[in-house]
C-alpha cells in the first residue's frame, strides 16, 4: 500500500507557520514519514519573496522542505501552466502559482490541500482543505 500523497499550495506553509492546526498536523505526518506532501517550486518562489521574509523564516521553511518533494517544472508542466493561465486571464486571483498547482495535480492525479480552496473552484475539483 502506498502513502497517501498531497499536493499543497504556499497557503499550507503560511498556516503551518500561524499556528493552523490542519497544516500543522499535516506536517507531523510528513515528518512521521505518514503522507508525502508535493510543492510546487513556484510556492517556494512566493514564500521566499514575501515582504515579511527574514533568516528566522527561512531556517523554518528549509527544515520543513526537507520533508517535502519539489515538484519539477518540465515541459508538460510548464505548458499545461500556460494553458491554464491562458484560459483564467480575466481571473486576477489566478496567478502562477495557482496555475502550476493545478497542472502538477492533473498530471500527477493528486489531490489539493489548501486552506483557500475556493481559489481553486473553478480550475479543480476536490480542493481539500487544510
Amino acid at each position: 500500500m502506498s502513502k497517501y500523497t498531497a499536493v499543497i499550495d504556499s497557503s499550507v506553509l503560511l498556516g503551518y507557520k500561524s499556528g493552523h492546526p490542519g497544516c500543522q498536523n499535516l506536517f507531523y505526518k510528513a515528518i512521521d514519514g505518514e503522507i508525502e506532501i508535493i510543492i510546487s517550486p513556484l510556492s517556494v518562489s512566493k514564500i521566499w519573496s514575501s515582504q515579511d521574509f527574514d533568516r528566522k523564516s527561512e531556517i523554518g521553511y528549509l527544515s520543513l522542505l526537507e520533508f517535502m518533494i519539489v515538484s519539477p517544472i518540465d515541459v508538460e508542466t510548464a505548458t499545461k501552466t500556460g494553458h491554464t493561465l491562458r484560459e483564467n486571464s480575466t481571473n486576477i486571483n489566478i496567478d502562477l502559482e495557482a496555475a502550476n498547482i493545478v497542472s502538477i495535480c492533473n498530471i500527477s492525479g493528486h489531490p489539493l490541500v489548501t486552506t483557500k480552496p475556493e481559489l481553486y473552484d473553478e480550475l479543480f475539483d476536490g480542493a481539500i482543505n487544510c
